[in-house]
């Protein structure tokens, strides 16, 4: 069946070379509208199912079919909803015209000039189709969600038994597995390492007052302040990573005046107090109390890169891994000049990480195999 597939698909391609890239294009960009419902609904934990019809995220109006066309519908209406009226952020139309490129771009550059099989080249649409909404909500809430990435990872797998020998150069598909395996799970563990040996040696930031301060947690405009004394801190510059941690020591705090003195510890959304209450930040207008001392850690390398490597190690080997990361290190260097970030502002590298891995993808593993055929 599935080599009856092949034969049909390169008749097709050769007989009329548009048509597969087109097909798959059409479907990209049916693909990218779901997308757009991913990344809107898993990190406010929604399911993605109910309701099964899109629906305006201002409003909550059901959208009817013939307004939910990809990519006509949001220029028809000029980037604004029929409902209400309210924009409609560029990102949604964009989603689906990248999803819908890469499509094309894996039909025609690995199909047609590559003879990948077609269910290889279907899986690697579908690990295309999770590593963008993995950047999508990277992009924009500055989280990795590991189930996105696993889904990433086994299309990477199933792309890779489907054809180990044009993406591994192995005759059996176990031999592919096996370096695909070893490829996502030595990047993943790698990147782990550094973070946390990063963040042993230089994520650690202690300050030591002498006498008591008064601190106080307060809102902002849009962010929270801290103020520890004299000192001022953002929020969202302590919390860039989810995996930061601060704490004040030998603290007290007014919401729970009988309270022994001792460490609160903070994360993004939490206070733990000495006795083990945890405290939802969002349930207080404002906290304060006093501290002796004061003490944060950081991630050194933000722990969902590591499950974005794990994502892209299944499909370009731990060579791609390496093309990506440098790949996207120039480009997140580029970004960050042009756009002024990288000082005191949020930076998620995961989005530049993943068109580092697409850039491999469709062109680095060639000129890979040419100067340094490793893999």
């Amino acid at each position: 069946m599935l080599e009856a597939l092949d034969i049909m698909m390169w008749e097709i391609s050769a007989e009329t070379p548009w048509v597969m890239p087109l097909s798959f294009a059409l479907f990209g960009a049916c693909v990218g509208s779901f997308l757009n419902v991913v990344i809107y609904r898993l990190p406010l934990g929604l399911s993605v199912n109910e309701p099964r019809r899109s629906f305006c995220p201002t409003c909550r109006t059901e959208i009817p079919w013939y307004l939910n066309i990809p990519l006509l519908s949001w220029l028809m209406l000029g980037g604004k909803s029929a409902c209400c009226k309210q924009k409609i952020p560029v990102r949604y139309w964009l989603v689906e015209l990248v999803c819908a490129l890469f499509f094309a771009a894996t039909a025609y550059l690995l199909g047609q000039e590559q003879s990948v099989s077609f269910a290889a080249l279907v899986s690697i649409c579908v690990w295309g189709a999770a590593t963008l909404a993995i950047l999508c909500i990277d992009w924009e809430q500055m989280i990795v969600l590991p189930s996105l990435t696993l889904i990433a990872a086994g299309a990477g797998l199933a792309a890779t038994w489907a054809d180990p020998w044009n993406l591994y150069g192995c005759n059996e598909a176990e031999d592919a597995i096996v370096l695909s395996l070893g490829s996502a799970v030595g990047v993943f563990v790698l990147l782990k390492l550094i973070g946390l040996i990063g963040k042993l040696l230089f994520g650690g930031r202690r300050k030591e007052y002498g006498t008591p301060q008064r601190w106080t947690l307060h809102q902002k405009g849009d962010d929270l302040e801290l103020t520890v004394g004299s000192d001022s801190y953002c929020w969202s510059e302590l919390f860039m990573e989810t995996g930061n941690r601060m704490r004040l020591e030998e603290a007290t705090i007014c919401t729970h005046p009988g309270c022994a003195k001792g460490a609160l510890r903070f994360t993004a959304e939490t206070c733990t107090l000495p006795d083990g209450t945890v405290l939802a930040l969002e349930d207080y207008d404002s906290l304060e109390g006093e501290c002796l001392n004061m003490d944060t850690r950081r991630e050194a390398l933000g722990s969902g890169d590591a499950w974005i490597a794990l994502a892209i190690g299944t499909l370009c080997g731990w060579m791609g891994t390496c093309f990506a990361l440098v790949t996207g290190s120039v480009l997140g260097l580029v970004w960050a000049l042009v756009a002024g970030l990288g000082r005191g502002k949020a930076m998620p590298f995961g989005p530049v990480f993943i068109i580092g891995a697409w850039l491999y993808l469709f062109w680095g593993r060639q000129l890979a195999e040419q100067y340094l055929p490793l893999n």
